[in-house]
């Protein structure tokens, strides 16, 4: 079963002394229309190609970008994966992936046989069990050896490289932040300020279990992800639904918003603040987290919201 590529997770016991600012997007949608607004928009194709990465790692954690949003994260003992990444391609003419590689806590740096190994296929969202539809090796990648084939940067404590791939047919066209402000110069205290802001509002909503609230500033990131995976009413309904059972909860509770710091995602196009924690389950996170009860046991859960102000707009938007 597919599922919408959006963590969950909220604020904090953190209060500035202004209060939340309004949400001030989709005014139109209700938690009562969401989830028809957002079917109405996505198309269907003859080909519908749902584009992976699959991959492999050892002796290192690793972070995965697609054009510069964090697509994946793993501080764990390495192995093997896959994701999706279609929720991350925003029709560019190229598209980019860029690890970022650390080495592990207990080595301190990298080994001879650290080593990450990825490759881009497809299949048909129609038909994912198709052979004729499935397309392998759209795109091959592998850290950089020596001479002696042991990983050329052994030693170090931290590697990072962009390269650059193309794909064949990418049929959809979502809003995402591809032509909003470059936020870089923007002064950081007033970026913090409006993060924290917003951060707070999300909070707020949630803890009130303010259903129209959560779904007009969850709206644009849930449709550009539903568009791109074509999901379904059904589909749609099912990550709507997700978000619902947070907002009530029983014992809903959130992490204090500390020792964080502000990131730039998407070429600067996007900024929130992640976790500088490097606990199990806050290293490399929204700063965004909570915890609730569901059927007796405790969930963790992440809320990726982020900022940005989109094409011919003057005021932040959340994404």
């Amino acid at each position: 079963m597919k599922h919408i590529i959006f963590t969950l997770l909220v604020l904090t016991a953190f209060y500035s002394c202004s209060q939340p600012a309004p949400v001030n997007q989709n005014p139109n949608i209700t938690a009562n229309n969401l989830v028809e607004e957002i079917a109405k928009q996505v198309s269907h194709y003859n080909y519908e190609p749902i584009y992976q990465v699959d991959f492999e790692f050892g002796h290192c954690y690793i972070e995965l970008y697609i054009n510069d949003i964090l697509a994946y994260k793993n501080y764990g003992e390495g192995g093997s994966s896959s994701f999706t990444i279609n929720p991350y391609l925003l029709n560019f003419s190229n598209q980019t992936i860029k690890l970022r590689m650390y080495a592990r806590e207990e080595f301190g740096e990298f080994l001879n046989n650290s080593a990450v190994k990825l490759g881009i296929g497809s299949y048909d969202n129609q038909n994912k069990f198709s052979i004729e539809k499935q397309q392998s090796n759209l795109f091959i990648y592998q850290t950089p050896e020596d001479e002696n084939g042991f990983f050329k940067y052994a030693g170090k404590e931290y590697f990072e490289q962009t390269v650059t791939f193309t794909l064949p047919e990418v049929p959809y066209k979502i809003e995402g932040w591809k032509d909003s402000q470059d936020l870089r110069n923007f002064d950081k205290k007033l970026l913090e300020q409006k993060v924290l802001q917003a951060y707070q509002m999300i909070q707020k909503s949630f803890k009130e279990r303010d259903l129209d609230g959560i779904a007009q500033f969850s709206f644009n990131k849930m449709k550009d992800q539903a568009i791109a995976q074509y999901f379904d009413e059904e589909e749609v309904q099912e990550g709507w639904e997700e978000l619902i059972s947070i907002a009530g909860a029983d014992n809903l509770e959130f992490y204090p918003l500390e020792n964080y710091e502000l990131v730039f995602y998407g070429e600067g196009r996007l900024v929130g603040l992640k976790s500088k924690k490097k606990d199990k389950g806050f290293r490399g996170s929204s700063a965004l987290l909570c915890k609730f009860k569901r059927e007796g046991k405790w969930i963790e859960a992440k809320l990726d919201y982020l900022l940005h102000i989109p094409k011919g707009k003057t005021e932040f938007e959340i994404y």
